[in-house]
């Protein structure tokens, strides 16, 4: 079916996803790909990528209007950033800056404009001088108060830079403690500096949302600048810069991977700011061609127009068209629609998962405060729990699932959500850095999409619980690696596909036929059917010896 604005709808763009349930095989038999990592990065629409190809037929390099192909790209190009622009209310005093592969590039872009990226061998040097106090420096550089449940690439890079970092606790709800950050931005020793708010719109962990407008509007009222993380939940929300019915909730600056959208994967990290924090009287961030109006022998000027003079070297012209498709794509099917079918989703899998007595799931316990994001642990009747790596491994070997273990690149967050204190994390820390990386700890994260159906939604909470109540069953038919935190199957080889020019000749652009409803949910049950069968085979397998060291074993949490 071919998908138009009139019937874009859940199941117009599932059956429009390049790799929709696709077969694979697995250690266990044949499976169709189930994915439920979009947290980490979308999927590509067929729609979006033949499009592409056809403009692909006029492609050039921009910075010129002399000849067809060089005006069509760069009129397609602004044309792109401003439709990206006007996606997140942005105004006529703010500017885009197209950078990186996601949010991360975006930020690093941010703090380069506003002076706090320092770059390591500078800082090497500084360090060396004996001229220069760096912690001089910056105690009067930019004060940074970041919250409780950012992304790492929103915190450590400001760690990193020049500036002082305050990190905000929880309050009682799980949200950043907001009476907190009123008292730290009245502090005396804030008083002159440049004070920023740097916030992460919704948990990537948790999928909780933040209250984005009390945020903003209290920063304001102190005199500091709003900056926001939409990296996780800019596929799903509204994104408004500067909401009418609360003027002083403006936004200074966004980061966001569009990625991360449905259709977005390959596109370029977007961010926008206010045109205020940029210094037009310093050089640009990076220097280089598409820069300059004007060299000379021994000088040269650079454009005035931000955008133009931020643009160095040959800019990435489908990466930013696709990433400003991806975001039509969210906007035409509706935040509204999107919402309401994420809540669906959500309480149905917290119905069932709740009353797991093995099942904890992570942070705020309401869906109606999420984004459908939903980290949790698998606890046995031992007392410990199952890796997050091997429910991982798990889904995906007797099930197709694509999820995610780990920390989500949100260790500080971690730390709270399993109740980790200094001393315990100094422990694991020192432990890490001898090289057993498989102790961290950690959690399984899933994402449930708008575009899911019913019998893909109940088929992830059913082999979720199936895992839940036998998972431990499962363990002598693998082996761990406690350097490499690392499960794999005793008879997987660990082949995988490798990058072939040859491939590539024997390819075509069409995609498979996605399955109807009815033959996957038969095919689910077949395999959630093939697990019963596989548990009681396990149980004919020489028992597997644990792993016991007796130096890690006061902290390990985990069946291995």
């Amino acid at each position: 079916m071919s998908v138009t604005e009139n019937n874009l709808k859940p199941d117009c763009l599932r059956q429009a996803i390049i790799g929709v349930d696709a077969p694979f095989c697995t250690p266990f038999g044949q499976r169709l790909m189930t994915y439920c990592d979009y947290t980490a990065s979308g999927r590509t629409l067929t729609f979006i990528e033949k499009y592409l190809m056809k403009l692909q037929r006029h492609y050039a390099n921009t910075h010129t209007e002399d000849d067809m192909t060089g005006r069509s790209m760069t009129r397609l190009l602004h044309n792109a950033e401003q439709r990206i622009k006007d996606s997140v209310g942005a105004d006529e005093n703010d500017r885009i800056i197209c950078t990186g592969t996601g949010a991360t590039g975006a930020i690093n872009k941010l703090q380069q404009i506003l002076g706090t990226y320092l770059p390591p061998a500078t800082r090497a040097q500084i360090e060396r001088s004996a001229d220069c106090d760096l912690e001089k420096i910056k105690a009067q550089s930019p004060v940074v108060f970041v919250g409780p449940y950012e992304h790492h690439s929103n915190e450590i890079s400001w760690r990193d830079g020049l500036c002082e970092v305050v990190e905000l606790d929880l309050d009682a709800y799980g949200h950043a403690d907001l009476v907190q950050l009123k008292s730290l931005l009245e502090k005396p020793e804030y008083q002159n500096r440049l004070k920023i708010g740097s916030f992460s719109a919704a948990s990537n962990v948790t999928g909780l949302i933040s209250h984005t407008r009390d945020i903003a509007r209290l920063l304001h009222q102190q005199g500091a600048v709003a900056f926001f993380d939409f990296a996780a939940s800019a596929p799903y929300v509204e994104i408004n810069m500067h909401p009418k019915d609360d003027p002083d909730a403006y936004f200074d600056a966004i980061f966001l991977s569009p990625h991360k959208f449905l259709g977005g994967p390959g596109s370029t990290g977007v961010l926008v700011f206010n045109k205020n924090l940029y210094q037009s009287q310093l050089q640009p961030t990076v220097s280089g061609g598409g820069t300059v109006s004007y060299v000379a022998r021994h000088d040269h000027d650079f454009f005035d127009d931000i955008e133009e003079r931020e643009k160095a070297g040959t800019p990435g012209v489908l990466q930013i068209m696709r990433a400003a498709l991806c975001f039509e794509v969210k906007e035409k099917f509706g935040v509204n629609q999107i919402h309401t079918i994420e809540q669906q989703w959500l309480k149905q899998a917290f119905t069932a998962w709740q009353k797991h007595p093995r099942i904890e799931i992570l942070g705020d316990q309401n869906p109606e405060n999420r984004v459908g994001i939903v980290s949790f642990n698998i606890k046995t009747a031992s007392g410990k729990y199952l890796h997050p790596k091997f429910v991982t491994v798990l889904l995906n070997d007797l099930f197709g699932i694509q999820s995610r273990a780990g920390c989500s690149c949100a260790g500080p967050y971690g730390h709270q959500l399993l109740g980790i204190d200094e001393e315990t994390s100094e422990q694991y820390r020192a432990l890490i850095q001898r090289g057993y990386h498989g102790i961290k700890p950690g959690w399984c994260r899933v994402g449930f999409h708008y575009i899911m159906d019913q019998p893909e939604v109940q088929y992830i909470i059913d082999s979720v619980n199936f895992i839940a109540d036998n998972g431990t069953e499962f363990l002598p038919w693998y082996k761990f690696c406690l350097k490499q935190a690392c499960w794999q199957h005793i008879d997987d080889d660990g082949k995988c596909p490798e990058l072939s020019l040859d491939e590539a000749f024997k390819q075509s652009i069409d995609n498979p036929q996605p399955l109807s409803p009815m033959l996957r949910r038969s095919l689910y049950q077949q395999f959630l059917q093939e697990a019963e069968q596989l548990k009681a085979k396990a149980k004919t397998l020489p028992v597997r010896a644990t792993q016991s060291i007796p130096e890690i074993e006061h902290l390990n949490q985990f069946v291995v």
